[in-house]
């Protein structure tokens, strides 16, 4: 669907969740954010091109928000479609965004030596499958620069971390509408019937409320991510608040919980603790909180609250004394 003039949403599905991929159409360029998973070219993006008289040579950039399966997977299929399709990222997520190996090994799988937290044969095979093939990016930004659609139309380029490291947020300001990827997150992650599907996945607590604060201070009328209903008006505050609300919650359950149980625990004790407390997604999604509630816990050692036990595997963690 055509969200504001020129500005395509086009809708498919990652798992359960909704999946919002976005196509710009100026008269100098057209600009895809984001590729989806590695079938999704064939199975989302090209079709919607074609109802639009487009083919893939029509699509001049694609600017991946972030190195996700769902974001970044399809990559190598448009590449292979439009051998001079132009791919750009943020700079911090190169590295993951070029070598779905390492994105595995850093970002999906990071959590296994540390912490005893993987994912089962399965779910390896699926993220593998998604994620696609190894496909270079030509170009990074950092944030600040500004690229020309049209004649009459300059969108902004924003560095919004906090659930990777070189997270990109593209603004528009003709429309103000602001396409965040999954920068901001909300509680919750919901299914295409509305019920709760999945808990937030951010990684890096401290940029991350930087972000909220940082879009709070942005003239954004429309809020695009890539998994949430459009948010507009009122609805775009509403939404960073209940962002920053649900990281205080996990900072405060955490604490309060490692205090009550007066025993050191680990990463997974303290999803299995908190986790029914924090969201009422299928309680078979609790291990996924191991991406927000890794970083809830390094921020509350850094703050001095809580400590790292010294050489345990899987890591322990213990409440100071008030």
């Amino acid at each position: 669907m055509e969200i504001v003039s020129r500005i395509h949403r086009i809708d498919g599905v990652v798992g359960t969740r909704p999946l919002q991929l976005y196509l710009l159409r100026g008269d100098m360029r057209t600009v895809l954010l984001d590729t989806g998973c590695a079938p999704d070219p064939e199975r989302l993006i090209f079709p919607y091109l074609r109802k639009l008289g487009l083919t893939p040579a029509d699509v001049d950039l694609v600017i991946n928000t972030h190195p996700d399966l769902d974001h970044c997977g399809g990559n190598h299929a448009m590449k292979t479609a439009h051998p001079g399709l132009l791919i750009a990222c943020g700079e911090a997520d190169r590295p993951m965004m070029e070598d779905p190996q390492k994105m595995w090994n850093l970002r999906y799988n990071a959590y296994a030596d540390p912490h005893g937290l993987k994912y089962d044969d399965n779910g390896r095979k699926w993220i593998v499958e998604m994620l696609g093939q190894a496909q270079p990016v030509d170009w990074t930004w950092r944030g600040g620069e500004t690229l020309r659609l049209g004649h009459d139309w300059v969108v902004e380029i924003h560095h919004t971390p906090g659930h990777s490291a070189g997270h990109l947020s593209v603004f528009d300001p003709r429309s103000h509408t602001m396409f965040s990827g999954d920068a901001v997150q909300g509680s919750v992650y919901l299914d295409v019937h509305g019920s709760p599907a999945l808990c937030p996945t951010y990684l890096h607590v401290d940029t991350y409320l930087a972000t909220i604060q940082y879009l709070e201070s942005l003239p954004i009328e429309r809020l695009a991510t890539c998994h949430w209903p459009l948010k507009t008006g009122p609805e775009v505050r509403d939404f960073l608040s209940e962002t920053r609300q649900f990281v205080e919650l996990a900072d405060r359950l955490l604490l309060e919980g490692l205090r009550a149980q007066n025993t050191a625990l680990g990463l997974g004790e303290l999803i299995r603790l908190v986790g029914p407390k924090l969201g009422s997604w299928p309680r078979g999604v609790d291990p996924e909180l191991m991406y927000a509630l890794a970083g809830n816990m390094d921020r509350l050692v850094a703050l001095g609250k809580v400590v790292q036990c010294a050489d345990t595997k899987p890591i322990q963690y213990g409440a100071k004394s008030k």
